[in-house]
């Protein structure tokens, strides 16, 4: 029995898997305007944690992840730059150039980071005929009106419209975004087609005139297209419960008149030293920075360290105490023997309550001595761990450990634990054993 925590609810439930068809998961993707970053990793391990753990339970789970591609505004309001526009501008590229190379990027840092590949990534610039059909029925129902080329949905045609945020917009007259529009009937309202100006690169023709479709109608149309109303589980990072998300339901009901999803899960923020990530401030880490100082194993027993819905914070320890575990997993893993796995059922349970990773590995780490090669099997099947262990040692590095011997057996500790830090920055464990030095190298 899984129980996890849906923020539409703001409970633990008893997740109902369906027994006709895929568990249903659409997780929020890129915008492809720039690298993805630390706090984008975060949330993708943990939701192909999840869909690693409903599989090695035997369900059959369909994960859907979109690319953005056009309609993300700068500052993810409804006015203003298209972020890819933007940065096409900049580099005198067009948008499709801009977007098809950090597409490509993003699929190498997700294998970089052991992810697997989702079953569906559609892009938003394939499913305009979609969006624009889609639109249609929202007008012809009552929830969406046009105004001179934009097109915008009608907030209080809703009446669940806050339910996930817990905002209460029944008594609102101001906007619920920044950026102030005319042409709305209500300030908040919001947009799902926007007429395109003279400078805009990407648009397309519709019954309203040529224009571009709003960030939040893409994913309603994507998920509705692949998955069926209503799905499963709807996933992203916190930040993206409003406007997003709440949009997405609002839209979606008006649409089919029933939910979107029936879960809604999402990840806590990332925090470099306490701080938001952010460009301005300079503490902006890519995933490529990342898994340059660090290999993907260790970033992610960083993250499995805190619960998945608590902020993340990035800081120098949570890094060097993610390697020791991970020495410690190695070194176990070496000494190993087949056998029945002896926590996989334990684990089981600690994840069936809401996930609950940091407990999961307390237990790891406390049983580690008693572990069977199929417990370890086990781990890294659920977590996408790759804990390898080879024995390839240069030259160089094999007289070092023998210097290291020779030393420890004169008595000359101070020396040899300087070649043994030294080694280690290398890759290269060294266990001292009754037999001799055990290598191990990662």
């Amino acid at each position: 029995m899984i129980k996890l925590y849906n923020s539409l609810t703001r409970k633990r439930e008893i997740f109902q898997f369906p027994k006709d068809h895929p568990v249903g998961i659409y997780l929020c993707g890129p915008t492809v305007y720039a690298p993805d970053h630390l706090g984008h990793a975060r949330t993708w391990i943990f939701f192909d944690w999840l869909r690693r753990f409903l599989l090695s339970k035997g369900l059959q789970v369909k994960f859907v992840q979109n690319i953005t591609d056009v309609g993300h505004l700068v500052d993810d309001t409804e006015s203003g730059e298209d972020k890819i526009e933007k940065q096409a501008k900049a580099l005198k590229k067009t948008p499709q150039e801009i977007a098809r190379f950090y597409e490509a990027e993003h699929f190498r840092d997700m294998a970089d980071l052991n992810i697997l590949k989702p079953d569906v990534s559609p892009r938003a610039t394939d499913h305009i005929k979609d969006i624009i059909d889609y639109i249609k029925v929202l007008i012809d129902k009552g929830f969406a009106y046009e105004n001179q080329g934009n097109v915008y949905f009608k907030v209080r045609a809703f009446s669940g419209y806050g339910k996930l945020s817990r905002r209460d917009f029944s008594k609102s007259k101001t906007g619920a975004r920044v950026d102030k529009d005319p042409l709305k009937r209500d300030p908040i309202d919001f947009a799902l087609w926007l007429k395109a100006d003279p400078s805009h690169l990407q648009h397309w023709s519709s019954p309203w005139g040529e224009g571009y479709p709003g960030w939040h109608i893409e994913c309603s149309v994507m998920s509705t297209k692949y998955l069926g109303q209503p799905f499963e589980i709807h996933g992203a990072a916190s930040e993206l419960i409003f406007p997003h998300h709440e949009n997405e339901i609002a839209q979606s009901f008006g649409f089919a008149g029933k939910p979107l999803a029936r879960y809604f899960l999402h990840s806590g923020m990332l925090l470099i030293n306490n701080q938001k990530m952010s460009k301005s401030l300079g503490n902006f880490i890519t995933i490529k920075d990342a898994l340059r100082q660090n290999d993907a194993d260790t970033i992610k027993i960083a993250f499995l360290s805190t619960f998945w819905r608590k902020p993340f914070n990035w800081v120098k320890k949570s890094f060097s105490e993610a390697r020791k575990i991970k020495e410690k997993l190695l070194r176990a893993k070496s000494n190993a023997q087949s056998g029945q796995a002896i926590i996989k059922s334990k684990i089981e349970k600690i994840l069936d309550n809401d996930f609950n990773t940091p407990k999961a590995l307390t237990l790891i780490l406390n049983n580690l001595s008693k572990l069977s090669k199929e417990d370890f099997q086990y781990l890294e099947e659920i977590f996408g761990l790759i804990l390898i262990i080879t024995n390839k040692l240069s030259e160089e590095q094999k007289k070092m450990i023998n210097q290291r011997e020779e030393l420890r057996k004169r008595g000359d500790f101070k020396q040899a634990d300087i070649i043994r830090e030294k080694l280690e920055k290398e890759g290269i464990i060294i266990e001292d054993t009754k037999k001799g030095p055990q290598v191990l190298t990662f």
